[in-house]
């Protein structure tokens, strides 16, 4: 991640200087000039200000920084931040896939998430935790220039560290209040979505989220008018359906991606829900494609 621009040429980055990726970090030290990070919300975004300080644009708000401070912009959101001349620090981009896998599990799941929905605008914060956040980035940088055996679980176990960080600096009280209803579906919505071929029961997501399986239950009925369990086979048929109308995949190959240890079982599963067996499912579709094709409107 590169900063946009620069008042002074001589500190003006070039177009192939750093190629973009997927996730970047960078460690920056005292520049002879201004400079200025731009970002437009197509990933998540954190700022460790070391030292020095300089401005924060988010939207129509525009706030001063001055480290030791951080900024976390998570994704969908869009501004800029101008470092003065002899700033420090260290910057992360993240896309929501990679943080997604890095979500620490757990009771305090919910509350983290909830902390990282909320852009953080230059907060002031211990010098020893900025420094800690900053060797967090700056070993993620190691980690993606290497690109050695095993980074990316290196990165993950980092990011999950930089996660908490946030959390516990934004919400520095110990009585902090139980997630809301519509706080524990989305995050329930989310953990399916990591875990959903693991084939967690609902009391492994209920702990992984903080709250007690009656309570899961009773979010994810207030809120879609279904249990937990049927969301789950909602999103599980869902994948076996696109996976058996789009890929040359055996039924049982469909079953052992899924997470199935046994393709019968995944074939009653399967039909108990649909009310068809796989392959009567994946022949109609096939049937369909061909009605499509051959059909008058399809000829020349």
């Amino acid at each position: 991640m590169t900063p946009a621009s620069s008042t002074s040429a001589t500190n003006q980055p070039t177009a192939n200087a750093r190629p973009a990726g997927p996730t970047e970090a960078r460690v920056f030290k005292a520049a002879l000039s201004q400079s200025e990070w731009t970002f437009r919300g197509t990933r998540n975004r954190i700022f460790v200000v070391l030292s020095g300080g300089g401005h924060i644009r988010l939207g129509r708000h525009d706030v001063p920084l001055s480290g030791p401070a951080i900024v976390w912009a998570p994704a969908g959101e869009t501004g800029s931040v101008l470092f003065d001349a002899g700033a420090e620090g260290a910057s992360l981009a993240i896309p929501d896939l990679v943080l997604g896998s890095a979500m620490p599990t757990g009771a305090v799941f919910a509350q983290v998430r909830e902390a990282i929905a909320r852009p953080i605008l230059g907060a002031r914060i211990p010098v020893a935790a900025a420094r800690q956040l900053s060797q967090a980035l700056q070993a993620i940088e190691q980690e993606l220039s290497a690109n050695e055996p095993g980074a990316q679980e290196v990165i993950r176990h980092q990011l999950a560290l930089v996660l908490i960080s946030i959390w516990r600096l934004a919400n520095p009280g110990h009585d902090r209040p139980q997630p809301s209803p519509r706080a524990i579906v989305r995050s329930f919505v989310h953990l399916v979505e990591l875990h959903i071929r693991d084939h967690w029961s609902i009391g492994a997501y209920a702990e992984a989220l903080g709250v007690t399986a009656d309570r899961l239950n009773t979010a994810t009925r207030r809120a879609t008018g279904r249990t937990p369990m049927e969301l789950i086979h909602e999103r599980l048929m869902t994948e076996a359906s696109i996976l058996l109308d789009n890929s040359g995949l055996q039924v049982s190959e469909v079953a052992e991606a899924l997470g199935f240890k046994d393709a019968a079982y995944f074939s009653r599963f399967f039909k108990r829900i649909a009310g068809v067996s796989p392959r009567a499912h994946r022949a109609g579709a096939a049937l369909k494609r061909s009605d499509v094709n051959t059909n008058y409107a399809a000829w020349p």
